[in-house]
C-alpha cells in the first residue's frame, strides 16, 4: 500500500484519462471517495495495473489511495511501429490466457518515450484451462503534436525505438 501511496498523482491522471474504458463503470465521487474501476501506474520503465482503486478525500483536499486490487498486464512479445502518413501506430503482438481478454491500452508521454500499459481482464472463471491464445493490438500513438526526431515506446516492458 505504500508503494501506490507515492505515486497518487500518476494514478489520479491515468486513472482519469486512460482507465475509464468501453463496458466499464465510470469514475465515480461519492462520499469524499472516488473509485477507479481501473488504473495504470507508469514509474519509469515499471507498469502497474490496479482494479476498483479508491481514493479518499483528506479534509486538506488530496487524495490517497485507501484500497486497490492487483491486475495483471498482457504478455508481449513484440512491438513493431507502423508509421502512416498522418499518424504512428504500434502493433503489440504476445500471447493470453484463454481465461481472460485484453482490454484497452493506456498510453502516456514523456521526454521522448510512449508507455503503453496492454491490460488482461480478470479470470472469467475461477476454474480455467490454460491455454495460450495469440493475440495483436493496434495502437495509436499521440504524436501530431511532436517534432521530427528520435522516439522510443515501451509496450509492457517490450522496447523498440522510432524516427519522425
Amino acid at each position: 500500500m505504500t508503494y501506490l501511496k507515492n505515486y497518487v498523482a500518476a494514478t489520479m491522471l491515468l486513472g482519469c484519462s486512460h482507465a475509464v474504458w468501453a463496458e466499464q463503470s465510470p469514475v465515480v465521487l461519492r462520499d469524499d471517495v472516488l473509485t477507479l474501476p481501473q488504473a495504470v501506474v507508469m514509474d519509469g520503465d515499471d507498469f502497474s495495473h490496479f482494479r476498483n482503486v479508491e481514493l479518499t478525500q483528506g479534509a486538506n483536499g488530496n487524495f490517497a489511495i485507501t484500497a486497490s486490487d492487483p491486475g495483471n498486464l498482457a504478455q508481449v512479445e513484440s512491438v513493431e511501429i507502423l508509421k502512416n502518413a498522418d499518424r504512428v501506430d504500434v502493433l503489440a503482438e504476445g500471447f493470453r490466457s484463454a481465461c481472460v481478454s485484453i482490454e484497452p491500452a493506456a498510453v502516456s508521454y514523456h521526454d521522448g518515450q510512449f508507455m503503453v500499459a496492454i491490460p488482461v481482464s480478470e479470470p472469467t472463471s475461477d476454474v480455467c484451462i490454460e491455454l495460450a491464445v495469440e493475440y495483436y493490438l493496434i495502437t495509436t500513438l499521440p504524436t501530431e503534436d511532436l517534432s521530427s526526431g528520435e522516439y522510443s515506446v515501451n509496450v509492457n516492458g517490450v522496447k523498440t525505438d522510432f524516427t519522425l
